[in-house]
């Protein structure tokens, strides 16, 4: 009798096992459209993915958009992704959990892990349904089924996510260049009542042998979805005190009703060069739908977000004609404009999906057209401007991070500006920027008639390891339609401080001053001047103290002992400091400015010079001379207020400008 009883157990524990079923594995992928090296794990996870749907293999994914810098999507459903996030305790994306576990894409998530977690078994099987009532409505069916004739019970938390499998924009939203994404979370929703935001998941009871539960609820799809048409459903249930996956299912996506097939794209046209501001928005719009014309359409653009301006279609689109919709000319501001553009209805209530008649928004600069004479002078001081100081735009189309920051905005602890003289100056974030990335702080026209001028600045920079990031100076006179190079350092040349894995920030010791020779825009009435950073992917550039010396020479004339000099009379005269040196063979001056010493720095009541020169002025940060004088030693600078000033210092060969700090 004991023998028959062991083989009976035997058979049924058996039947118990050979009932379970294989595990489906489950991917959550932490990402973000603005972390750069977020793309290359991206592009290996799809491979990956790609290759086991070609195989007809099963998997779930659910990626999840986190806020790197920026990313619409995770603006979209915050909570979903963060809460996801501090469940597996992570520290930063790319980032990635298979069936609980969680670890760096480029290992947790390999062709080898997912077929281990394949050949696993469960005794749980899951599966989701969606059907679309109309575009505003689909109803959500999952069961959770026990596969063995014994009740089980490990699984008991069930979470359900709304994914839209391919989300694209007309071009990179975020920083990072990816414009398509897979499997992004849309909404999640609690089992039972099918309310959204349900991100800590339901309860999932002990389900009896060879039974199953049952979940079934309807739901309005969120406004941002980009296409009705990719959205499905994940569902999967998890051990709340081990985290390990048991099972995970999804729907297939599609199937709703009536929904257009459109297409949008921008074809606007604005005036060359940075001073024609003419501009004429044109949408071009195509009906991809089969069997349904497109007789109305109402589109509209505005300028940062200004009020929106309107053109209706009349007419009839048959699938795969197009048209033109074309707004009526206007003119763009100087500075910086961000036109958004707008599908406002179709056929008047016909559903279409968002994702694909959405237009990216296009960014034009413009400067001012009207030339000033007042030399440029930029500390980048007081509270942050951002995208550019004033009398500067920013061109910068892509919207990498290239901005004015203070002590304030980076929390530094001191003096982030040149030297550590002050507290602002100007970042190009190349640490968080993809490679071949660039944008330009361009200043506004500059008249050098009747002067000669040459540009001073400091920068600071440290390479990641060996990347190669540029900073290039052009300069153009005839409004941006072409610029000529007259500055350029990159990579090993350009840095100021060793190599660093960590986001670099420079100290008051880590600045280098630098001087650009002008003298080819001497007399020229329209100059404009451009710093370019362009990111290798490396680290942190910054720039301060822009200064372009402008001084006259309407009456220079050549000393024989001394150069040329302005004494402010005299007879020999000469249109340029090039053309008088050339005349002023006899002087025998090799000394630089750049070799003299100005201290100290803050200065209280006297400034020293240690070194010949022929005249110093002193200029507040709005280029008022405030102090001027001739060769001496030591300067009584007692009248001065506290704030900061720069020191145009001239001798026969240049001219430099020195920051000063007064402070008492």
């Amino acid at each position: 009798m004991k023998k028959i009883l062991l083989s009976i157990a035997s058979i049924l524990a058996f039947g118990a096992i050979s009932a379970q079923v294989a595990k489906t594995p489950l991917i959550e992928h932490f990402t973000s459209a603005s972390c750069p090296p977020c793309v290359a794990q991206n592009v290996a996870m799809k491979a990956i993915l790609d290759n086991m749907d070609a195989n007809n293999l099963d998997y779930v994914k659910v990626a999840h958009q986190g806020n790197y810098s920026f990313d619409p999507m995770e603006d979209n459903f915050p909570t979903g992704s963060s809460v996801r996030f501090q469940h597996y305790s992570g520290t930063g994306v790319p980032h990635s959990a298979l069936n609980g576990t969680s670890g760096y894409p480029s290992t947790i998530v390999t062709a080898s892990t997912m077929a281990a977690v394949a050949a696993q078994t469960t005794p749980y099987q899951v599966a989701v349904t969606q059907n679309w009532i109309s575009a505003t409505s689909v109803d959500v069916t999952v069961v959770v089924s026990n596969t063995t004739p014994a009740a089980v019970s490990t699984a008991n938390k069930i979470f359900i996510s709304m994914v839209e499998e391919t989300v694209s924009f007309p071009s990179a939203p975020g920083s990072n260049g990816e414009s398509v994404f897979h499997w992004v979370l849309r909404e999640m929703y609690d089992a039972t009542t099918g309310t959204g935001n349900a991100t800590a998941g339901s309860a999932l009871g002990t389900i009896a042998a060879n039974s199953n539960q049952t979940f079934t609820f309807n739901v309005t799809p969120p406004s941002y979805i980009s296409d009705l048409n990719q959205v499905s459903f994940a569902a999967y249930i998890q051990s709340a005190t081990s985290d390990d996956m048991e099972q995970a299912g999804k729907s297939i996506r599609g199937g709703v009703p009536g929904l257009l097939d459109l297409a949008t794209a921008t074809s606007s046209t604005v005036g060359a060069g940075y001073c024609n501001y003419s501009f004429d928005p044109v949408i071009s719009f195509t009906n991809n739908s089969p069997g349904i014309p497109v007789t109305n359409v109402i589109v509209e653009y505005d300028i940062n977000g200004g009020t929106p301006v309107q053109e209706t279609y009349n007419g009839n689109l048959t699938q795969g004609q197009s048209t033109a919709i074309a707004f009526p000319n206007t003119n763009l501001a100087p500075g910086s404009s961000t036109i958004n553009y707008n599908v406002v209805s179709v056929n008047g209530a016909n559903a279409y999906s968002g994702g694909s008649v959405a237009m990216a928004p296009e960014t034009f600069s413009k400067i001012n057209a009207t030339t000033s004479t007042t030399p440029i002078i930029e500390g980048f001081q007081g509270p942050d401007e951002e995208p550019a100081p004033t009398g500067a735009i920013a061109d910068n189309p892509n919207g990498i991070t290239a901005i004015t920051i203070s002590d304030a905005t980076v929390n530094a602890g001191y003096a982030i500006g040149g030297h550590g003289n002050s507290d602002g100056c100007f970042l190009w974030l190349y640490y968080g920027t993809a490679a071949g990335e660039s944008s330009k702080l361009v200043f506004e026209k500059r008249d050098f008639s009747g002067t000669t001028a040459q540009l001073s600045f400091t920068h600071a920079y440290a390479q990641y390891q060996n990347e190669a990031d540029k900073l290039k100076i052009s300069v153009s006179t005839d409004c941006g339609a072409t610029w000529t190079s007259v500055w350029e350092k990159s990579g090993a040349t350009l840095a100021t401080a060793p190599s660093q894995t960590t986001s670099f920030f420079p100290n008051a010791s880590q600045w280098v001053d630098n001087t650009v020779d002008l003298s080819a825009y001497d007399n020229a009435p329209d100059v404009m001047i451009a710093f370019e950073g362009i990111s290798a992917y490396g680290n942190n550039l910054f720039i301060d103290d822009i200064n372009t010396s402008v001084a006259s020479m309407a009456s220079w004339d050549c000393d024989a002992t001394l150069g040329c000099v302005d004494p402010g009379t005299g007879s020999g005269q000469y249109t340029s400091i090039i053309a008088c040196n050339a005349v002023c063979t006899s002087t025998d001056v090799t000394e630089t400015i750049s070799s003299f010493s100005v201290y100290p720095n803050p200065v209280k009541d006297v400034l020293t010079i240690e070194g010949s020169y022929i005249s110093i002025e002193i200029v507040d940060v709005f280029g008022k001379v405030v102090l001027s004088c001739r060769s001496q030693k030591e300067i009584d600078v007692s009248s001065l207020s506290n704030g900061v000033y720069f020191a145009n210092i001239k001798n026969q060969k240049e001219i430099i400008v020195k920051k000063i700090t007064v402070a008492k």
